[in-house]
């Protein structure tokens, strides 16, 4: 089990900081109806419902499941915790299922450090090698969003075209760009997202997102949301799964078991003096 989990570092815990899926949803494929959209279900109203139904939350704290599972290896299953200080950090806490402590992570907004107690390593740096190993230009936007199952804050909402199924508004854009204030620096202009994005009629959630940035066509990223729960006055997915696929696919399934909104959280993180820096590996 350790020498499995080693193997998979850098892997395994990156793919996890996006925090995604628990039982695989069985969604049928349902062919996109053509034609005109109603007046009152084009591309603003849908999307000005789905801005108001998103999550609004200060903090967030979660206890979770995870499985993932490889083309290559066994799958593997953590038991974890994730807190959430909007916009500011996420937090994450890995453990085996005995229950001892094997990874921590904290993100902000530039940085992405790790420490792994299996082997006594850490791990900082930027966001590069996450985007390396998903081949898609994720920030922290982004990864907070996708966990809260919200729309990406600061990226264009312009240019999307909107269709229909008999279940859900499919809303599509081929070219997204993030909003020239919130660019951080000169590479994130480059980068232009290819989205997809599944909404409920009657709740005006998102089921299903998929993303691929429009430089790498064979590799994309697939979320489905499920299971909603009520969280206060809101809505809140417990059930979450991502697919990877890249050279390899990679399907992650988290449960989440326990969600608290808006309590006070604390984000504990020290690298211990003896802990080495961790040997990146390149993505496999």
């Amino acid at each position: 089990m350790e020498s499995m989990m080693n193997r998979k570092i850098p892997v395994l815990l990156l793919i996890l900081l996006v925090m995604l899926g628990a039982c695989k949803l069985k969604r049928e494929t349902k062919k996109e109806i053509k034609g005109n959209v109603k007046q009152d279900e084009g591309v603003d109203f849908i999307f000005s419902k789905m801005k108001a139904s998103q999550l609004d939350f200060r903090t967030l704290s979660m206890k979770f499941q995870a499985t993932v599972e490889s083309d290559k290896d066994k799958s593997v299953t953590f038991n974890g915790n994730m807190r959430i200080v909007k916009d500011r950090a996420m937090w994450l806490s890995l453990s085996a299922i005995l229950g001892v402590e094997a990874f921590r992570v904290i993100i902000t907004q530039d940085s992405v450090k790790m420490i792994n107690r299996l082997n006594k390593t850490y791990f900082k740096g930027d966001y590069q090698l996450i985007n390396n190993l998903l081949k898609s230009p994720f920030d922290f936007d982004m990864l907070q969003a996708l966990v809260t199952g919200n729309d990406f804050s600061y990226y264009e909402n312009n240019i999307f075209k909107v269709g229909e199924d008999d279940l859900t508004y499919k809303i599509s854009t081929l070219g997204r760009k993030k909003l020239k204030n919130y660019v951080a620096n000169a590479d994130d202009m480059d980068k232009v997202l290819v989205q997809d994005m599944w909404i409920a009629p009657g709740t005006f959630k998102i089921v299903r997102q998929q993303i691929k940035e429009i430089s790498k066509q064979n590799s994309k990223v697939i979320i489905d949301y499920g299971d909603f729960e009520e969280l206060g006055n809101q809505l809140f997915p417990k059930n979450v799964t991502v697919v990877v696929e890249t050279e390899q696919k990679m399907s992650i399934f988290v449960k989440y078991e326990k969600v608290a909104l808006d309590e006070e959280v604390t984000i504990p993180f020290t690298i211990p003096e003896s802990y080495r820096p961790m040997e990146q590996q390149p993505p496999e």
